[in-house]
């Protein structure tokens, strides 16, 4: 048991070591190190911009095959599931966090233009928007396709629906 102890702690020192010679080549060509995984990909990591948005990491995505095609990333916010009422200040509203989902892509056509007055609005002016439970139960709902997110457990589930 001490040997194993005694190998695992060189490897510890070998894996600290790495990682801080990988901070020397940061600048203009290298903005952070590569992390290479065991299937030879390289993953980078870029480095975070000052007006970053800082997106909540407990998410579980679900039934991803019923993403709309040619969905744009969009940022929303929804209960904090990690929030907890403070008994000595009643009156404290619940905390939000962001979340990345997937939406449809906005569909808008270019109407031709009538002399007799202005031309007639055609474009899907965004999804029906239901919330429920202060937060913890949001549906955007942009008809052939749902897109739900759900707070519980200490993480926010997004469910696809089509």
């Amino acid at each position: 048991m001490k040997r194993l102890a005694g190998v695992l702690s060189v490897v510890a020192v070998v894996a600290a070591s790495s990682v801080a010679s990988a901070g020397e080549f940061r600048g203009p060509l290298f903005p952070a190190p590569a992390v290479i995984g065991f299937d030879g990909h390289t993953d980078m990591k870029p480095v975070p911009e000052a007006g970053a948005v800082e997106l909540f990491h407990c998410v579980k995505y679900r039934d991803l095959d019923h993403i709309a095609p040619c969905a744009e990333p969009k940022i929303v916010e929804v209960a904090d599931p990690c929030w907890r009422p403070d008994p000595c200040n009643p009156c404290c509203k619940p905390k939000c966090v962001k979340v990345m989902i997937c939406v449809p892509k906005q569909q808008c056509c270019n109407p031709a233009p009538t002399c007799c007055g202005p031309a007639p609005a055609c474009c899907d002016h965004g999804p029906k928007v239901t919330c429920k439970n202060d937060g913890k139960y949001v549906k955007y709902d942009y008809g052939k396709y749902r897109i739900e997110l759900r707070v519980k457990d200490g993480l926010v589930e997004v469910d696809y629906d089509n």
